[in-house]
């Protein structure tokens, strides 16, 4: 399942993100793709959603991956040093 974020992934954003991953993982899906691509600003609560997605999804059995922002929004992950907590990838194919 690929899960689009557009926009900014804020204390407004964070909680739809965490309600829809919540509500994939409880119908069972073993693999989430959140694309970032459309995401122009990401906040500690966007970090903090992603992270809680990613143990949630763990917990869960599923893969949870993130499609990559623009590097100026993934930068955020860097100086956060959670780029390393999450599962990155370039492109949005789940074959």
């Amino acid at each position: 399942m690929i899960v689009r974020v557009v926009g900014e992934l804020d204390l407004e954003g964070a909680p739809q993100l965490t309600a829809v991953v919540d509500e994939l993982l409880g119908v069972g899906f073993a693999r989430i793709v959140i694309d970032l691509r459309g995401v122009g600003f990401v906040a500690s609560a966007g970090v903090h959603a992603l992270l809680r997605a990613h143990r949630s999804a763990e917990a869960s059995g599923c893969t949870l991956e993130l499609v990559r922002a623009a590097p100026a929004v993934h930068r955020v992950f860097e100086l956060t040093r959670t780029e390393a907590a999450l599962r990155f990838r370039d492109d949005v194919d789940i074959g």
